[in-house]
């Protein structure tokens, strides 16, 4: 049964570049069902960490925010240290990493920050700076217009990770909006070695791009 944490984790990375979240997306990244989905937010409301809005969702209270970032932290922390020292295969560690995240007390991971040498970005993109939750300078990949761009994150469930690399994504990699249809559900993109990309909406939806600057 999923705990408290895990559900925070999923409101947060789903909140992420998103105004608020739906109960659907929650469903759909807890795999659990509907009614269990309502009783765990009432119950999150209760201790203060989201806000329900009816009809339309969920967002974080700044008691829920400050916790999120800090259980996120952790995870990401362990992602790093799962890729870098024991070199898993990135679809095997977000399930690892969160569950070693969540035996970490607060000294073990200042020790593991300090041993990692206080890593700036996660395997997959995420920030591990100040606030890890700050989404102002990117948006959902599935937004983008016909203005340049730079893949800079995703978020690493098993499947998008296995999907990302099918696509032969990478972080960082810049790229152009070739076109999009909204029939077939793809985005059409461009490399810088010219070559062509495609992209399924819905995952979209979840791999993050540079915002362009506002004058």
């Amino acid at each position: 049964m999923l705990n408290h944490h895990t559900y925070l984790k999923i409101i947060a990375e789903c909140n992420f570049a998103r105004p608020r979240v739906s109960n659907k997306q929650i469903i759909a990244f807890a795999n659990v069902s509907p009614a269990t989905v309502t009783e765990m937010t009432r119950q999150l409301q209760k201790c203060g960490l989201v806000n329900r809005h009816r009809y339309t969702g969920v967002t974080l209270t700044d008691q829920g925010r400050e916790l999120a970032t800090r259980l996120l932290y952790k995870y990401r922390l362990c992602e790093v240290f799962l890729a870098q020292h024991l070199h898993l295969p990135l679809s095997q560690i977000p399930e690892q990493a969160w569950q070693m995240a969540d035996t970490l007390e607060p000294p073990t991971v200042t020790a593991l920050a300090t041993f990692l040498d206080h890593p700036q970005q996660s395997p997959f993109g995420g920030d591990m700076t100040t606030d890890l939750l700050n989404d102002a300078t990117v948006m959902p990949l599935s937004q983008l217009s016909g203005t340049p761009t730079k893949l800079v994150s995703y978020l690493e469930t098993p499947s998008l990770v296995a999907y990302f690399q099918h696509c032969h994504l990478t972080i960082n990699q810049p790229l152009w909006l070739l076109r999009r249809d909204e029939d077939l559900n793809f985005l059409y993109l461009e490399t810088t070695a010219h070559e062509e990309i495609i992209v399924n909406l819905s995952a979209a939806d979840y791999l993050y791009v540079q915002k362009k600057p506002t004058n």
